[in-house]
């Protein structure tokens, strides 16, 4: 046991991953012995919430206030600098392992009942690394209350380019609505992607732009794709989630970028916007895979 828990080790033909029960992080996975998720120590704590899963509810509800079925709920206030409940509950609680195998591992927690959260939710999130394919992550809620329960879900990954500079490399995706934030970082409206300058259809070089926004998929029955490349990796992320947040860290160094599905964006628990109701013995799935490419052969031990 360290700072993030327990570690889990996984490994397939071209990939490695490490996977670590505080949060159930991806702490690392690589690509033929390249980065393609931003790497933390796992005995260390992570910046920000770097991997882990954001559960019952991803990014912020303001003031941590909502009302749902009638009744109103206080949630802490987790980040001072927007006034919110931030990342949802589980995010630093430890996972506990229910099942491993060398390629695969089940982690499992709950979303135990508090004031400003009065439900009973079980969360297992499947990791498996499939040749050809990549990390494939499935995070699976229940509701095992009695009562409906709100919720929400998200994870907070950092693809890369073995940490090269985003700045220099190509970014391609098939969203072109988003977004706009107020200043306190929740959805405001929705605007056409090209008019944030966030048109990437047809993939260009990221360069110094700032992203921090919320895209939405036009459609939630195929999966997207998420492409960051440079002239050695491709590095994917698919995932039919209906909203993905993307992220340009500065504290990372602009080594990585946040590619985050989510079932909804912020503030959902007020604004409505994706919001799932799980009903009794309900359960929701979100999916999502990331792996890699080479652009030019290899020429490491592998």
């Amino acid at each position: 046991m360290h700072l993030s828990g327990k570690t889990i080790n996984l490994v397939s033909q071209d990939y490695t991953a490490t996977i670590v029960t505080m949060g159930g992080a991806i702490a690392g996975l690589k690509y033929r012995d390249r980065d393609i998720t931003m790497p933390f120590n796992p005995q260390s704590i992570p910046i920000s919430h770097q991997g882990k899963i954001l559960a019952p509810w991803p990014n912020r509800i303001s003031d941590g206030r909502y009302s749902f079925d009638k009744r109103e709920f206080q949630l802490p206030i987790t980040e001072l600098s927007t006034m919110s409940a931030s990342h949802g509950l589980v995010a630093w609680q430890d996972w506990q392992i229910e099942d491993m195998t060398n390629s695969s591992a089940v982690l499992v927690t709950h979303v135990n009942p508090v004031y400003g959260y009065p439900f009973l939710i079980k969360l297992t999130a499947h990791y498996e690394l499939i040749n050809g394919m990549g990390l494939k992550v499935s995070i699976t809620a229940l509701n095992e209350g009695k009562a409906d329960a709100p919720y929400g879900v998200g994870m907070h990954p950092y693809i890369t380019c073995n940490q090269a500079l985003i700045d220099d490399c190509k970014l391609t995706m098939p969203f072109t609505k988003c977004f706009t934030l107020t200043e306190r970082k929740v959805p405001d409206q929705e605007v056409d992607a090209s008019s944030m300058n966030f048109d990437f259809t047809q993939g260009r070089k990221l360069g110094d732009i700032e992203i921090d926004h919320c895209f939405l998929s036009s459609d939630e029955k195929r999966m997207s794709t998420i492409m960051l490349e440079n002239d050695e990796l491709q590095v994917y992320c698919k995932t039919n989630a209906p909203f993905v947040q993307l992220f340009t860290p500065a504290k990372l160094g602009r080594k990585c970028l946040a590619v985050e599905p989510m079932s909804c964006p912020a503030n959902a628990f007020n604004n409505h916007i994706g919001l799932i109701t799980l009903k009794e013995q309900q359960y929701y799935t979100l999916d999502y895979v990331i792996g890699a490419l080479d652009k030019k052969p290899h020429a490491s031990g592998d």
